[in-house]
């Protein structure tokens, strides 16, 4: 049997690296250098299959984070070569923020879309207990963020002494969605794909001053088309072809 591969990613804070931790029986074993901006991995026999584990570097505010992290994050798919059976995206049990957002576009522009068929959404929690009312009341605030993983998501509580059912149950959730897959992992093809569409967005995107200079022609055309239908109103054809002239010469 092959080895099980997991990245994580996610924010800084929000659990990740606990997690991570405490799928191979050690919560301390990411958390020892909370300022890491390297990938990591850890691995461990799990009921007699090995399971690798990437914590990838936690993101800050994307404008803060640079290219640097982003590229680091994508190494992440060599350290789980051939290639990880499922990304846990890691965030808090809250409702939504625009970090959580952030934290999104990022992570589909890095990996493309073929990564929503690999990922699993992770909820960490340290309340003891959860109601009924507070459960719906959050989920249904996390829509936006779950709607885009097909709501494949997992509540998972990182205090809760009784973690081992919650890990079977993760793992199973696991297992069950790589069987279902004709292609079982995530692949570095599909990484080279992803950030090649990503290029051509940025490359077909307008830039500020195309922008611009589109709008002051348009607002061209208007002014030259009122001001056409008032001088031949008002002054006759004369005026309209002074008019027009004008207007010619102010866009050459």
């Amino acid at each position: 049997m092959s080895d099980q591969m997991i990245v994580l990613y996610g924010q800084r804070g929000q659990g990740k690296s606990t997690l991570g931790g405490i799928i191979l029986g050690n919560r301390e074993i990411f958390t020892s250098d909370k300022d890491s901006k390297k990938c990591r991995k850890e691995r461990k026999t799990i009921t007699g299959r090995d399971v690798v584990v990437v914590d990838t570097p936690g993101l800050f505010k994307v404008a803060d984070d640079g290219e640097e992290v982003v590229e680091e994050i994508k190494r992440s798919i060599k350290h789980a070569e051939p290639g990880p059976h499922v990304f846990l995206f890691v965030e808090r049990f809250k409702e939504i923020s625009q970090e959580k957002l952030d934290a999104l576009k990022t992570f589909q522009d890095t990996f493309g879309k073929q990564a929503v068929d690999y990922t699993i959404v992770v909820f960490t929690t340290k309340r003891k207990e959860i109601d009924a009312a507070f459960m719906q009341e959050t989920l249904k605030s996390l829509r936006r963020l779950t709607d885009q993983f097909q709501q494949r998501y997992f509540v998972f509580n990182i205090r809760d002494e009784q973690q081992g059912s919650q890990l079977d149950e993760l793992l199973g959730i696991i297992n069950k969605m790589t069987g279902e897959k004709c292609q079982p992992f995530y692949t570095s093809k599909m990484l080279q794909e992803a950030e090649e569409a990503l290029k051509t967005r940025k490359e077909t995107k307008p830039k500020p001053e195309e922008e611009w200079r589109s709008f002051y022609d348009r607002c061209g055309l208007i002014g030259m088309a009122v001001g056409c239908a008032a001088g031949y109103f008002i002054c006759g054809v004369p005026a309209l072809l002074w008019i027009l002239c004008l207007n010619l010469c102010r866009k050459s």
